[in-house]
């Protein structure tokens, strides 16, 4: 008997684990919103309260429990645009409520979904569309004061309801943003120098390109190396090597007007590892050469670079090997 209830907790434990690794936090947190939802009717059921309409609250449990299914089945295929449409559906319901309802029991809860959706778009979607949709949500509760002018049927004020949701529901947001972005600054930087690395080079790099091309301006790729670097580590150890690498990100970024990482600057400054780092230019070849000999000679360091000028269907990683193979050739 023992030897079969072990059994059974290993195996429910390896289910559990097999549905973990299925799941991403998008896809968790997109199923655990409608699940809220759908406890929270439920709760009605079991606590009915007058004015309760059974046949309507039990089809919006069944609706927000197969919303609920649906990611956790899905796991990582489960796509933006269904928690867009999901977060719709609880947008249909809310509004509904507000605008028709009857007793403040279901009119408060319509007021508190909206923090909710407001920390999950601006957890999991692009600033264009979590700050689009947002306000189209405010602008949506605040119509209710005038469609529903009995909103809360005596409770209170309903300016006072309506405004304290709205200001509770812009900080979840806000600091789902602040989330947001400190997620893509440790995924997309090199925590010694916050260089860009590798993966946000491409990314930042694609976005500078783009706004280059709109603008007519000219892209111009330099790999830089350092001269000496193991000199540097040996006689001043690992931190003057780091405070080498360091100082001269903070020297290229000021000088080609680097801010943040989205590539929405003048230009980017990229480690690639070691010693090695890429910056790349909304300028032209020779100008581009005239800030890195300006930089240089107000450094206390050395480096060699090479420099290419980005061809207009050229790959960035093809430039990138371009402007390597002339570093090379510096070096040599």
């Amino acid at each position: 008997m023992t030897d079969a209830v072990v059994g059974c907790v290993q195996r429910l434990q390896q289910l559990w684990e097999r549905f973990a690794r299925w799941q991403t936090p998008f896809s968790f947190v997109s199923a655990l919103i409608p699940l809220l939802l759908a406890l929270v009717f439920l709760s009605d059921l079991v606590f009915q309260h007058p004015g309760i309409h059974v046949n309507a609250v039990l089809v919006w449990t069944s609706l927000y429990l197969v919303a609920a299914i649906i990611p956790f089945v899905l796991g990582h295929h489960y796509p933006k645009w269904a928690g867009i449409g999901m977060v719709a559906l609880v947008e249909v319901w809310s509004s509904f409520f507000l605008l028709f309802g009857q007793h403040p029991h279901a009119e408060l809860n319509a007021l508190l979904e909206l923090p909710v959706i407001a920390l999950y778009v601006g957890w999991f979607y692009s600033s264009v569309i979590a700050r689009v949709f947002m306000g189209l949500s405010i602008l949506r509760v605040g119509s209710a004061l005038l469609w529903n002018p009995e909103l809360g049927h005596g409770l209170g004020s309903p300016t006072i309801m309506v405004s304290y949701a709205v200001l509770i529901a812009l900080f979840c947001f806000e600091g789902a943003r602040a989330v947001r972005r400190q997620g893509e600054t440790q995924a997309y930087t090199d925590p010694l120098t916050h260089a860009l690395n590798r993966r946000g080079l491409l990314d930042a790099g694609a976005e500078l390109r783009l706004r280059a091309r709109r603008a007519g301006d000219v892209v111009s790729v330099a790999v830089v190396d350092f001269d000496a670097f193991k000199q540097l580590n040996d006689s001043g150890g690992h931190s003057a090597g780091d405070e080498a690498l360091r100082d001269s990100v903070e020297r290229w970024s000021a000088a080609i007007g680097m801010r943040g990482i989205a590539g929405h600057s003048g230009g980017i400054v990229a480690r690639l590892g070691g010693d090695e780092f890429v910056i790349v230019f909304r300028l032209g070849w020779e100008a581009a050469q005239s800030v890195l000999e300006r930089v240089q000679a107000e450094s206390p360091y050395s480096w060699s670079w090479g420099l290419v000028t980005v061809g207009a269907t050229e790959e960035l990683e093809s430039a990138i090997e371009r402007a390597d193979a002339l570093l090379c050739v510096a070096k040599e």
